[in-house]
């Protein structure tokens, strides 16, 4: 299977809706539904890897590089590092805010640039352990996953009473 490049596929989603009273629409990354669109393509991307990985038609290897691939992408984007004309970011979109509210929040040890990147590898990872559940569970847990994981980047902590939490630790 041929690998992409992740920026070809953050553009893609990037893309400005077609809107007839708004010819030069953007997106918002204070957006709640495109922080969705893009946690919930990252997590389309990432089970689609490790059920390819599960058939034997993709490398393990090849499935975590082209996810790490995505989630560099994703991190320059909701930096506000990415340079896309249709990204509206906010002060909020930085390394010394919602890098080092990622660093707090989760917990990671990983320099405030790359704390995005470093949330997703790990929501990945996540994903990668909902697979051995049972399909009801399964989806109600990649479905946790996914509003924690926008929430964090749109700057709120998940609640505390959600059972699954983006969570780093020993």
């Amino acid at each position: 299977m041929e690998s992409q490049s992740a920026k070809p596929i953050i553009a893609a989603l990037l893309q400005p809706l077609p809107v007839l009273t708004q010819p030069q629409a953007r997106n918002d990354l204070s957006d709640e539904s495109v922080v969705r669109l893009l946690v919930g393509q990252f997590i389309d991307l990432s089970l689609g890897a490790f059920n390819q990985v599960l058939q034997g038609n993709l490398d393990q290897d090849e499935a975590v590089d082209g996810i790490n691939r995505q989630a560099i992408a994703l991190n320059s984007v909701f930096l506000g590092t990415s340079g896309f004309e249709t990204v509206i970011t906010h002060p909020w979109n930085s390394p010394d805010q919602l890098g080092a509210f990622l660093k707090d929040v989760v917990a990671l040890e990983y320099p405030e640039d790359d704390c995005v990147r470093a949330m997703l590898i790990h929501l990945a990872t996540q994903l990668m352990h909902a697979l051995r559940l049972p399909d009801e569970e399964r989806i109600e847990e990649v479905e946790a996953l996914t509003l924690d994981a926008a929430d964090l980047l749109l700057g709120r902590a998940p609640e505390d009473d959600d059972e699954i939490d983006i969570d780093i630790g020993a």
